[in-house]
């Protein structure tokens, strides 16, 4: 789950970007056909990138001591 997570925030990420810098780039332009899907991906990336923040602490792999989470202040 913890690579799903991460693919999961790429995969956002570059829809976000390419939403965005292309969506309004072609509405500038006086491009409609493209320009209304390209910026409707923008929260489809950002529902993904939160997915995967998400999905990423919460199924964080094990450390070398075997434990999930902090133990504390060290004695």
């Amino acid at each position: 789950m913890h690579r799903f997570g991460m693919i999961s925030i790429y995969v956002g990420l570059v829809l976000s970007i390419v939403g965005l810098f292309g969506g309004f780039g072609l509405m500038f332009a006086g491009e409609q056909t493209w320009s209304k899907p390209l910026v409707a991906m923008v929260p489809l990336g950002f529902l993904l990138v939160f997915n995967g923040v998400v999905t990423t602490i919460l199924h964080r792999p094990k450390d070398s001591r075997g434990s999930e989470r902090p133990q504390g202040p060290p004695d």
